[in-house]
Order: C-alpha cells, then structure tokens, then sequence
C-alpha cells in the first residue's frame, strides 16, 4: 500500500489525513462529504480498495475526534479500535458545528469498527458504495 500504510496480518490500512482526502477523484470525495454528517462507518468500494468513513454526526465544536487506537482480532475477525474524544471539561472552544470522522483506505477484507473502552459495534448505522455496479445500501440502526 505504500506510503505510510500498516499492515495488519491480511488486510493493511492507511489512515488518509485531510490533504489526502482532498485528492481523491471526485465522486469519492462528494461521497464522503455527504456521508460524513450521519454518524455510523460507511463503506465506498474504489479500485480495489475499501474506504471507511467512520463518523461521529455533529458536533457544537471541534473539541470532539474519533481516534484509532488499535487493532483487536477476535474470533478470527480483525476489527479497528476506535475512541470517541470528548473535549476537555472547562476547555473554551468555539461554538462551531463539526463533524469528527476518520477516512481510513483499506486493502484486503474491511474490519469490523468497535469502540475502544467497551469492545461494542461502533454502531449498526452503515452505508455501503460502490460506484462500479452504481449500488447504496443502508442498514437500519439498532
């Protein structure tokens, strides 16, 4: 993969920072756009890659992230350990609408998304793209 990607026994991975998402063909980058004010992990499959949007929905400021903190493989499934940051209390921030998400370009089989402190599905909301068979699918929430 190239380029600061890790690898993660069969799959590897590349988290894209936000001038790497910024050259991206267009369609990716107005899917991600659009999918990033839905909280929940949303998939576009692009020449053979898989991208992941994992998002937050919005936020009052940017004291808000999503990190990824880890890998853990359970029965045999590997999954992406993410932490939902909140902003320090009796920090100021500005009161700006954000929206906190991770892009992370994937190569192999897609991880499961779980949360770091407690091990759960980051959430059942999820989006699917592929733009080459011109198919969206949504899943319900929980």
């Amino acid at each position: 993969m190239g380029g600061g990607g890790k690898q993660a026994g069969e799959f590897s991975y590349r988290i894209l920072s936000i001038k790497e998402q910024k050259r991206l063909p267009g369609g990716l980058r107005n899917w991600l756009e659009e999918v990033k004010q839905r909280r929940g992990v949303h998939l576009y499959r692009h020449r053979g890659y898989q991208y992941l949007m994992i998002s937050a929905g919005m936020k009052p400021n940017p004291g808000h992230r999503l990190e990824l903190v880890g890998i853990k493989k359970e029965r045999g499934e590997p999954g992406f350990l993410i932490r939902e940051v909140a902003p320090e209390p009796g920090k100021m921030h500005p009161q700006v609408i954000t929206f906190p998400c991770l892009v992370i370009r994937v190569k192999g089989p897609v991880p499961r998304v779980l949360h770091a402190n407690s091990g759960e599905i980051f959430t059942r909301a999820v989006t699917e793209a592929d733009p080459e068979t011109k198919q969206i699918t949504e899943s319900p929430k929980d």
